[in-house]
């Protein structure tokens, strides 16, 4: 059994600099000791406990240390457990050691500043850490003895959070300038297919692309693609908004340590020739200083031609919403736009989960993928959907523009919403500003299902509920919500139903306002008197479910037992045919008559 507490750093505790007594003081009964671990006694040495430690001994041996001092010297194999406002008091000390030990490494990061950086640290805080954190310290308060000790952390979390802050905006402004390097990269799409970088090409390939560098460590030969790193370079230098003669010179240096005492390995890719034959030892000798007077001319004009396309554009426009799937942007692919991690953040719902490939990148992390309304300046959005409309429509849009800001905040955040809703049709407050009275609409739609299919109910056939709930989650019949019976049968079978993929057909949107129909997919991580709490695709955060917007929820076997397809966060749900108050409920049942098969034939 792997420990149930997470160990808390030492150096973080360093480092925050706050005196925890209350923490220090906390002890648990240990078995052990004298040089070897420590071990958890076992309440009930008489019970095979799967995966617990067999040298743990009785209670009656066992003495009391202070936790925090003896921790890391406690067996593997066992369970520490504490009461409910320690053990609060301990996860909080733990996340915020953690917090303080990553702005210590943040700090100390020497490496050039770039957005694909300053969006990796931006991503760092996950979404409901801070409730959770909170949830922490209000249950740490229930206990006199430790309130002390939960104040101290609370106050070194502000700290922390805001050198965190103050660490982001200066990276960000040892970043490129947004509209720089905005036009310095479109500068280097347009002479994609120019006359300058096809000579490129034949510098790169009259050396075979062998670079005349001393090789480095485990480096057999060293490779150089010569438009690669004058782009590159040039790219670099612009958008930090370096003159175009001292880029110039910067592409020109950079290049010359690949090829300075380059060899030709292909004599046809060289131009005509400049100077005449006599006077060389050889005809490779002569071909080498032709290659050692062309490629600078080669490279002065690619870089004339860069500066020729280079057009920073204007900010002067007002800010825009912006839908970004797939947030954050700190994978590799998201390079280009990694500058958008800077707009302030309208929202965020669920979208899809990362995992590493062949094609990942080294920073490339797995974990789940939002989708988020931003506010961007309004050239770059109009920048953004003109080259997306460009990609044609085998590439799925990442992008969805909407409207300008107006400095209503409410207004604002009404917008946000309604763009946000289009991604994932269930937001926070659908949960919180919702009636508990069911709709109309709802209602019709379970006593449809209800004559449409089997309603799956306490009891059926006489069988537990692990069979019941193999009926459910098989597809076999479905569960609708009603009084709390119904709500307790469920917390009965969710159990046996943590695992599962299921799917939620509801009514979302805003009370009282437009909403729609849809069909959530997820496991089901926690059941209340008037919500469910259903994870997305069972990788997100639980999101709330209000339980009288619910008209049913099914099994998706369909997608639960396939472990190649990962399920979709959500579907349209097409409502079944309403039946009327006067119907009698009984299912229709209607007959297919097949052609019949010729016995000639």
């Amino acid at each position: 059994m792997a420990q149930s507490l997470p160990a808390i750093s030492a150096n973080g505790l360093e480092v925050l600099g706050v005196e925890l007594p209350a923490l220090a003081a906390i002890r648990v009964a240990l078995t052990g000791g004298g040089g070897g671990k420590y071990h958890v006694p076992h309440s009930d040495l008489r019970r095979y406990s799967y995966g617990g430690c067999r040298y743990a001994r009785p209670a009656a041996d066992a003495a009391t240390y202070p936790l925090l001092e003896v921790f890391r010297e406690i067996c593997k194999k066992c369970a520490v457990c504490l009461p409910d406002a320690p053990e609060a008091l301990w996860l909080a000390a733990t996340f915020t050691s953690e917090q303080a030990v990553a702005l210590q490494r943040a700090r100390a990061d020497r490496t050039v500043r770039t957005w694909l950086g300053y969006a990796r640290y931006a991503a760092q805080p996950q979404p409901g850490q801070e409730e959770q954190f909170e949830a922490w310290l209000k249950r740490a308060r229930r206990d006199r003895k430790l309130s002390k000790d939960a104040r101290a952390l609370a106050q070194a979390r502000q700290e922390l959070e805001a050198g965190f802050v103050e660490f982001l905006a200066g990276y960000a402004a040892d970043c490129p300038e947004v509209d720089a390097y905005n036009g310095a990269r479109d500068a280097v799409r347009r002479t994609a297919g120019s006359p300058e970088r096809r000579v490129l090409a034949e510098v790169t390939a009259a050396v075979a692309g062998r670079s005349a560098r001393r090789p480095q460590r485990y480096e057999s030969q060293p490779e150089v693609d010569v438009w690669p790193l004058v782009s590159g370079v040039w790219l670099a230098a612009r958008s930090r908004g370096i003159g175009a003669a001292r880029t110039a010179g910067l592409v020109h240096d950079a290049v010359s340590k690949e090829l300075a005492g380059a060899r030709v390995v292909d004599v046809t890719r060289l131009p005509p020739p400049q100077t005449r034959g006599e006077g060389y030892a050889s005809p490779s000798a002569w071909a080498d200083h032709e290659l050692a007077t062309w490629w600078p001319r080669a490279i002065a004009e690619a870089c004339a031609r860069l500066e020729a396309e280079f057009e920073a554009e204007s900010a002067h426009m007002a800010a825009r919403l912006l839908l970004v799937h797939d947030w954050p942007l700190t994978n590799g692919r998201d390079a280009p736009i990694a500058y958008l991690a800077a707009s302030p953040v309208l929202g965020l719902v669920p979208f899809g989960f990362r995992r590493r490939d062949y094609f990942s990148d080294i920073g490339d992390a797995t974990g789940p993928s939002y989708s988020a309304v931003i506010a961007a300046p309004g050239h770059i959005v109009a920048k953004l959907e003109k080259e997306q409309a460009a990609q044609g429509r085998h590439h799925p849009p990442r992008f969805v523009a909407g409207g300008p800001l107006t400095s209503r905040r409410r207004t604002d955040q009404s917008a946000a919403l309604k763009l946000l809703r289009t991604a994932f049709p269930l937001l926070p407050a659908d949960a919180d500003s919702g009636s508990a009275e069911v709709l109309t609409a709802v209602e019709e739609q379970r006593r449809a299902r209800a004559a449409a299919g089997h309603r799956l109910e306490r009891g059926d056939a006489d069988e537990r509920a692990y069979r019941t709930a193999s009926a459910l989650r098989d597809g076999y019949g479905c569960w609708i919500p009603g009084g709390s019976e119904e709500t307790a049968f469920l917390k009965e079978l969710k159990s046996w139903l943590g695992w599962h993929v299921l799917r939620v057909d509801t009514w979302c949107g805003p009370d009282g306002g437009e909403g729609v129909w849809a069909s959530l997919y997820g496991t089901l991580d926690d059941v209340s008197e008037g919500e469910l709490a259903l994870k997305p695709g069972g990788q997100h955060r639980p999101v709330r479910v209000p339980l009288n917007r619910v008209v049913a929820l099914v099994g998706a076997p369909r997608w639960d037992r396939d472990q190649h397809r990962e399920a979709p966060l959500w579907k349209p749900y097409e409502p079944v045919r309403a039946v009327g108050p006067a119907s009698t409920g009984v299912m229709e049942r209607r007959m297919r008559v097949l052609p019949g098969v010729d016995e000639e034939g």
